[in-house]
């Protein structure tokens, strides 16, 4: 029997899987995208409905984000050029003391975060900064009378069939040149025009799937991530590409 798959509103905080890579982090990226979406909304003061960490956070973005800065880091052409951008050094101004706190919790001797931390970093700021429409629902796959929960990942939105069509909204050829990235530059530099052609075709993207995402990406680039192939982003991605796509 083939599984229906359906998206569910969910009143509930992202899962650990949603979040294992952004950990502690996942609030100040929710409140950081948050201030971007009440600029372009030019709504200076939604409400958020995650507790008092999140409109901490929220607030202090408020103060720091202006509307120009929203539209700066958009148009970063490269990671490099968002390292210099006041929207990303206000994200990792609450993000660098959480990450530092967290790696002394496993090592007494090892504070620093390495580079390829925060090129990830980099990275989540530019592809996120192009979101304009979330998606904070979650997948359910039904079978029967049995239900279960599916990542509500990039590739889920990629793998989807066109209204007019068997086509994917993303064609294999561009999914897999993503995927074959090896590069970090050329991989966010692709991942980037994707989510932008995605939002272009209406769809709506789940931000705390595609930051914790991108951080998985980094951390398997750093090489020690993974104990098996299906524990790499890249084989995630691709099974469920192919698995949406055959829905």
């Amino acid at each position: 029997m083939t599984d229906t798959i359906d998206k569910v509103a969910s009143t509930s905080p992202p899962t650990k899987q949603a979040t294992r890579y952004l950990g502690n982090c996942t609030s100040i990226v929710m409140a950081w995208h948050q201030r971007l979406l009440e600029i372009k909304n030019k709504a200076q003061q939604l409400q958020g409905e995650d507790g008092e960490e999140n409109s901490a956070y929220l607030q202090f973005f408020r103060t720091t984000i202006s509307a120009s800065d929203a539209a700066k880091i958009k148009r970063c052409q490269h990671m490099d050029d968002v390292a210099m951008q006041p929207a990303f050094i206000a994200l990792w101004q609450q993000v660098e003391p959480t990450l530092i706190k967290s790696i002394a919790n496993y090592s007494a001797y090892n504070h620093k975060i390495s580079d390829n931390t925060f090129a990830a970093w980099l990275a989540v700021a530019w592809v996120l900064s192009q979101v304009r429409t979330v998606d904070d629902r979650y997948l359910v796959a039904s079978s029967g009378k049995s239900k279960r929960q599916l990542n509500n990942t990039l590739a889920c939105v990629a793998g989807q069939r066109q209204d007019d069509g068997d086509r994917p909204l993303i064609t294999p050829l561009r999914f897999e040149k993503l995927i074959s990235a090896r590069d970090p530059n050329n991989f966010v530099s692709l991942l980037a025009r994707m989510v932008a052609q995605l939002q272009q075709q209406g769809q709506a993207i789940n931000v705390v799937w595609l930051a914790n995402d991108i951080l998985h990406w980094f951390a398997d680039f750093q090489g020690s991530n993974y104990r098996t192939p299906k524990d790499k982003l890249t084989v995630q991605w691709s099974l469920t590409y192919y698995q949406m796509h055959s829905e």
